[in-house]
C-alpha cells in the first residue's frame, strides 16, 4: 500500500515536547501552524505529509532523533509476498523518489516479530528498490557509505511493515560537533528536551549549567535559542531542499557552563568551536557549592544583561560512576546552592532517587517529575520552582 505521512521519532515521553518545537519553527519559518499529529506511542508524531513541514522538521528540529518520510505499508509476513507487493507498488508510484545513478543503503528496525530476520528483511527491500527503479528506467546501486537516501523498514504498532526514507540521513542527536565527550555524555537532542521541559525562553532567562562536563547543555541552549539550520543531503536529492538561515539569528542568550575541572571546561570550549558558537557561551571554573546569584550577575552584566532570574540546568551525575556515599553530599551541595537561586527555576535529569529525596528536605516536591531515559540508563527529570 502506498502511503504518505511524515513520522517524527523521539526518545520516551517526548511526544510533547516535539509537537511544542514543530509548532515553534513552523509559525516562524513556514508562517503557518502544523495540523493536529497522530501520536504513536510515547514518542512517535505522524503528521499528512508536506513538503514544506517537512522540511523546517528536518532542518530545524533538535528535539527528535529521526525525521522519516514513511512512503508504503505490507501486511506481508513473509519475503515473497512483501517483495511482490513492493515492486507493483513502487512501480506505481509518481513520487519522485530517486534519481538515475542514486546510491541507497537499506536498514532494518524493530523487525524482531517479522517471519524473517533482519538481513532477510534488508535484502528483500533492497532487490525491491533496485528491481522497480530499473523498471522505471532508473539505475540504482547500494552505497553504505554515502547513500543519496537512507531506507528504512521497521514494524509498527500494527505488526506491518513500513518502508520510509530517513530525510536526517541518520540520527538526529549526533550533531557532529563533539571533539571530546568525557565520561557519560548526554545525548545531544535530550539536551534539547530538557531545556524545552524547563521552558528555557532565551530572551530573559539565564542558563547556568553548575556541571557542564563536555557543554551539551550549554551549545544546545545557544543553537535551539537561535533555531540554527543543519545540513540535510536527502532534502536535495529528492528536490525538496532550500537554503536555510537561523529561524532567529540575532538571538543573544546568556549561557554560562561551569566545571571544577580545568581540562573539562576546555573540552567543553573545544566543542562550542566545532559547533560554530565559539563566543556564544560563557565558560566559568567554578565549585558548584561556591556557585552563587552574584558570580552570575557579574557574567551577565560582562555580557550586557542586567542580572535576572534564570534557569539552573544540568546532568549531574548519578551512580553509574559514583556510590551514594559519594553523590550525597554532592546533591546536598547542589541543593543548597539552589536555595541562594530564590526566583530561579532548577531542572535536573538524575537517575538517582537520593536527589529527590535530599531535595525534598531543602527545597521541596518539585514542579515536574518525568521519567526519560539517558541512553539506556533510567533517569526522571525534575523542575523545581526555588
Amino acid at each position: 500500500m502506498i502511503i504518505d505521512e511524515l513520522r517524527i521519532i523521539g526518545s520516551t515521553q517526548t511526544n510533547v515536547v516535539m509537537a511544542a518545537e514543530l509548532i515553534r519553527i513552523a509559525q516562524r519559518a513556514l508562517r503557518k501552524r502544523p495540523p493536529e499529529p497522530r501520536k504513536e506511542g510515547l514518542g512517535q508524531l505522524v503528521y499528512p505529509f508536506d513538503k514544506d513541514l517537512a522540511w523546517a522538521a528536518t532542518i530545524y528540529m533538535r528535539t527528535p532523533t529521526r525525521v522519516l518520510w514513511d512512503l508504503y505499508r505490507s501486511p506481508a509476513n513473509r519475503l515473497e509476498p512483501l517483495y511482490d507487493e513492493l515492486v507493483a507498488d513502487m512501480k506505481a508510484d509518481s513520487r519522485m523518489l530517486w534519481r538515475d545513478g542514486d546510491g541507497i543503503s537499506v536498514e532494518a528496525r524493530h523487525v524482531e516479530d517479522f517471519a524473517a530476520g533482519e538481513r532477510q528483511v534488508v535484502g528483500t527491500v533492497k532487490n525491491a528498490l533496485l528491481d522497480a527503479a530499473g523498471r522505471r528506467g532508473a539505475r540504482l546501486h547500494v552505497d553504505p557509505e554515502r547513500p543519496a537516501t537512507r531506507w528504512v523498514a521497521r514494524l509498527d504498532d500494527k505488526n506491518e511493515l513500513v518502508i520510509s526514507i530517513d530525510l536526517g540521513g541518520g540520527s538526529l542527536s549526533q550533531r557532529g560537533w563533539r571533539r571530546d565527550t568525557g565520561p557519560a555524555p548526554l545525548r545531544e537532542h535530550l539536551a534539547a528536551v530538557l531545556l524545552m521541559l524547563a521552558r528555557f525562553d532565551p530572551r530573559k532567562d539565564i542558563l547556568v549549567d553548575p556541571m557542564c562536563g563536555s557543554g551539551t547543555i550549554p551549545i544546545e541552549a545557544v543553537h535551539l535559542a537561535r533555531a540554527t539550520p543543519r545540513k540535510a543531503r536527502t532534502l536535495a536529492t529528492l528536490g525538496f531542499g532550500r537554503e536555510a538561515k537561523p529561524l532567529y539569528e540575532d538571538a543573544a542568550p546568556i549561557v554560562i557552563g561551569c566545571d571544577l575541572d580545568l581540562e573539562v571546561l576546555a573540552s567543553a570550549r573545544d566543542n562550542a568551536r566545532a559547533a560554530g558558537i565559539p563566543d556564544a557561551i560563557t565558560w566559568q571554573r567554578a565549585d558548584v557549592a561556591t556557585l552563587t546569584p552574584d558570580k552570575i550577575g557579574e557574567i551577565a552584566k560582562e555580557r550586557g544583561r542586567e542580572p535576572a532570574p534564570g534557569l539552573l540546568l544540568s546532568n549531574p551525575p548519578y551512580g553509574e560512576r559514583l556510590s551514594d556515599a559519594e553523590l550525597g553530599p554532592l546533591y546536598e551541595s547542589l541543593a543548597m546552592t539552589c536555595r541562594k537561586f530564590a526566583g530561579w527555576r532548577a531542572g535536573f535529569l538524575v537517575g538517582n532517587p537520593l536527589l529527590e529525596d535530599i531535595f525534598l528536605r531543602a527545597i521541596g516536591r518539585p514542579r515536574i517529575k518525568k521519567p526519560l531515559a539517558n541512553a539506556n540508563l533510567r533517569a526522571y527529570f525534575y523542575l523545581y520552582e526555588l
